[in-house]
């Protein structure tokens, strides 16, 4: 017998499932100091932000904060994930980004569905993550 009740609710967890992979991931900036600044001066074009990866800048800097940005292996294409990093500290007024080392994690959500007489059927959903991280620098005596 076909019920919306035994229908709904794969659909609806598909359609959330579709909606949040399309969007892509976002970078979030976590300042040093609790309660510290957001931004660091004017907001910057991408261009002008350095990115170091194998080495530190040659210059005097003070660590603004942690950028960071999680996503899936699926997502892992680095140049476009160090673009976003490299958009968000030029967003703060950053004059380069830092990067560190990635950190990987599998985590497992529990999930509820209904099956086919309409129990209540309880499993889980695997999901892997990357997480990348930058730290964001500013030039001191500019």
């Amino acid at each position: 017998m076909f019920s919306i009740r035994n229908t709904a609710a794969p659909l609806l967890a598909f359609a959330a499932i579709f909606l949040c992979s399309c969007a892509g991931p976002e970078a979030e900036f976590y300042p040093l100091q609790k309660g510290g600044e957001n931004t660091f001066g004017a907001p910057k074009n991408e261009s002008d932000v350095s990115i170091y990866i194998t080495k530190k800048p040659d210059y005097p800097y003070r660590e603004l904060g942690m950028i960071t940005l999680e996503a899936s292996p699926s997502q892992a294409d680095e140049p476009m994930i160090y673009g976003k990093l490299r958009a968000k500290a030029a967003s703060i007024g950053a004059d380069g980004i830092i990067i560190m080392n990635s950190q990987s994690s599998v985590e497992q959500m529990p999930t509820l569905s209904y099956d086919a007489w309409g129990a209540i059927v309880e499993s889980n959903i695997t999901r892997s993550v990357i997480k990348y991280r930058a730290m964001a620098i500013q030039k001191i005596g500019r």
